[in-house]
């Protein structure tokens, strides 16, 4: 965990507004879930394990306690009993996240998500909004050189089956061997099937399958006849093809790639998946990812509730946004600082703040009320952009003085004018 200092604070701010801009124009509505959860909660979607990755406690009452290591179980939990609720349920979250896992490039034991689902709606066209609101964000912070990978849970699960992967513990413990291929590599993945139990030749098969990948319509029209023949994989099939023609209608095929090797490790996912990554800094790793949970909110509540979702962290998209210099400038230095030339000036001094406060300007003054030399000093060991000085000769006159902290010009303006003045210079 770390301080967040104001330079990097003044980023992340206009990221929210950024991602909230996004969430607002695809009319999700914003919510914040609880940062405590009871354990079980917790446990509920990642099993007992779950406890070893997360930070939980007794609280006084003995009740077992544990922080949010995501905002969808909180989103889930809040509309799986909400009956009244008109579907789709379209809502999203800006908030931060505790993980007891170890800190590494990127990543954080606490860092910021942001969240987008929606819960009603079994059909493709909930699952190729989301993937467009996920690539809309990264359009609209300057990251469009952005590719979205997506698969179907169906079809690995699938092709798994068709090599006689059947029990649950098989095919869980295979599914995370194929979801980390892209990170450790065709050899290490080679030997960590084989450790797994299966022969020489399924390995190849599984390897094979992980590595079709391409543009839509590269892959798609092939696929069918690329893969094994069964139920699983005839419906995943139909969910992604269903799915990519709809990403098409919403403008974002370009930036959509099929990649079978994208499982998503997390258990509950079953059905589309998807990650996001920035072309030219992948070693940032995805910069967002989701799909479909349909099982999860039976967990929560007394009803199945098809459901799909998205989310990202602030801490690698705005690693990538730096290295590209794609934030704008977003400093927090005195725009306007208001000196006072003696203290007889001081009622006048502060109508003069107040008056650019109150027209947006980000104004102060010297509350030590120093010397005016003293007052200079200051302002420029802020940065202040600009000076205005009120002094007894310029109010007798009607007048402040305006002095350019870039040029070292000064002039006199009338008092009257002095909001506008300064909007000028600062525009």
């Amino acid at each position: 965990m770390k301080d967040i200092e104001p330079d990097e604070m003044a980023r992340r701010i206009w990221l929210a507004d950024k991602i909230r801009q996004v969430l607002w124009s695809y009319s999700f509505q914003l919510l914040e879930p609880s940062p405590v959860e009871n354990l079980e909660t917790l446990e509920a979607k990642s099993g007992p394990g779950v406890r070893e990755e997360i930070y939980w406690f007794k609280d006084k009452a003995g009740r077992n306690l544990g922080l949010r290591f995501d905002l969808t179980v909180g989103m889930t939990r809040m509309v799986a009993n909400r009956f009244d609720l008109p579907e789709p349920i379209k809502i999203g979250s800006i908030g931060g996240v505790w993980r007891y896992d170890e800190p590494q490039f990127a990543r954080y034991r606490y860092h910021t998500q942001w969240d987008a689902e929606i819960y009603g709606v079994a059909e493709q066209s909930a699952d190729a909004e989301i993937i467009a609101v996920g690539s809309e964000i990264l359009d609209s912070v300057g990251l469009t050189d952005h590719e979205v990978r997506i698969s179907n849970r169906k079809l690995v699960e699938g092709f798994l089956q068709s090599i006689d992967v059947r029990s649950q513990e098989q095919l869980d413990r295979m599914l995370r061997i194929v979801d980390g291929m892209g990170k450790k590599g065709p050899e290490a993945s080679e030997a960590e099937l084989g450790r797994a139990g299966l022969s020489k030749e399924k390995v190849k098969r599984v390897i094979g399958f992980a590595d079709i990948s391409g543009k839509p319509n590269e892959v798609l029209p092939s696929l069918e006849n690329r893969l094994p023949k069964n139920e699983m994989i005839s419906l995943g099939l139909r969910e992604l093809t269903g799915t990519i023609e709809t990403v098409d209608s919403l403008g974002k095929t370009s930036k959509v790639q099929i990649d079978l090797g994208i499982v998503r490790g997390i258990s509950y996912y079953d059905g589309t998946v998807f990650e996001a990554y920035d072309q030219a800094g992948e070693d940032v790793g995805a910069v967002f990812g989701g799909g479909r949970f349909d099982k999860l909110s039976r967990i929560y509540g007394k009803r199945d509730m098809p459901a799909t979702g998205v989310a990202g962290g602030f801490e690698r998209l705005m690693l990538s946004l730096e290295r590209k210099g794609l934030f704008p400038d977003t400093d927090q230095n005195c725009q306007v600082f208001v000196v006072m030339a003696g203290s007889e000036v001081r009622k006048e001094t502060i109508e003069v703040l107040r008056l650019l406060r109150v027209d947006g300007v980000r104004a102060d003054r010297d509350l030590k009320e120093r010397p005016l030399r003293k007052q200079m000093e200051y302002a420029a060991s802020i940065k202040a952009r600009l000076v205005v000085i009120v002094g007894p000769r310029e109010i007798k006159e009607n007048k402040v003085r305006l002095r350019d902290m870039k040029t070292g010009e000064e002039r006199d303006v009338e008092k009257n004018r002095i909001v506008g003045e300064v909007a000028k210079i600062l525009s």
